[in-house]
């Protein structure tokens, strides 16, 4: 049992390491994929407007 206690904390310490570490790297991940999450959406009405006009050309002539 008193081997448990070093064990925890060296693994709390390691956890505590990597969520420092790691943190930043995340909030870069999660702003690119904004970006491109706003980018598919911008292609995605683009692409909507596009067919639409396609049809509106089709069904005039």
């Amino acid at each position: 049992m008193i081997f448990l206690i070093p064990l925890l904390i060296i693994v709390g310490v390691i956890f505590g390491i990597d969520y420092l570490y790691f943190s930043d790297e995340n909030s870069k991940i999660e702003t690119q994929k904004e970006i491109k999450q706003e980018m598919n959406s911008s292609l995605k009405d683009e692409r909507s407007k596009y067919i639409e006009e396609l049809f509106d050309s089709k069904t005039k002539q």
